[in-house]
């Protein structure tokens, strides 16, 4: 049984946040990187990864408690 997580985020949109920030940074031309431009979208897009981390690292403690739930 998995546990219920009442105030997880929405997955999907974390993935599609993570996917646009690294569209945009990954479309600033080459002689803009490092420009105020790209540095913008950079701090987006670790932002976007930092937080589909967080969401991915929940999911597995709560897959976790539950294992260990089922063995006890």
């Amino acid at each position: 049984m998995r546990s219920l997580i009442l105030d997880m985020p929405n997955g999907r949109e974390l993935i599609d946040e993570l996917d646009l920030a690294t569209e945009l940074m990954m479309s600033i031309p080459v002689d803009q990187v490092g420009g105020q431009q790209w540095q913008d979208a950079f701090d987006r897009q670790q932002r976007a990864f930092a937080e589909w981390r967080k969401y991915l690292l929940r999911l597995a403690d709560g897959r976790l408690a539950d294992l260990e739930l089922q063995v006890a």
